[in-house]
């Protein structure tokens, strides 16, 4: 199964630092915080939320549950928590990948499971 998501970054212009802690785990807004262009991280993180979601068709998947973090190199993964892990298993999923692509304007993800 394969979930995509795009969003315009400018959604997230006006979120509150409460809004940004409903959604994004401390180690996520701490990763955008230190670029300039912190919006496009954070809506990517946003996008691979909602591709994840979207993949395994659960609606019911909080987003706060969903942790993008990054490998050395600097390429991102969803934390394997033991919550994720158990969706995948009632889902009878694995999680393949996923790839993050933003720009001034759009962010855009995509998960893979099987």
């Amino acid at each position: 199964m394969i979930g995509v998501d795009i969003e315009r970054i400018d959604r997230f212009e006006h979120f509150t630092q409460a809004g940004y802690e409903r959604i994004f785990s401390k180690k996520e807004i701490e990763y955008a915080s230190q670029f300039e262009n912190n919006l496009e991280h954070l809506c990517g993180f946003y996008c691979v939320k909602e591709a994840f979601v979207k993949a395994l068709d659960d609606d019911a998947i909080a987003f706060k549950d969903i942790e993008v973090l990054h490998t050395e190199s600097g390429k991102p993964y969803i934390n394997r928590s033991p919550f994720i892990e158990s969706i995948l298993r009632e889902h009878h999923r694995h999680l393949l990948d996923i790839s993050i692509s933003h720009c001034r304007e759009y962010a855009v993800a995509v998960v893979l499971v099987e």
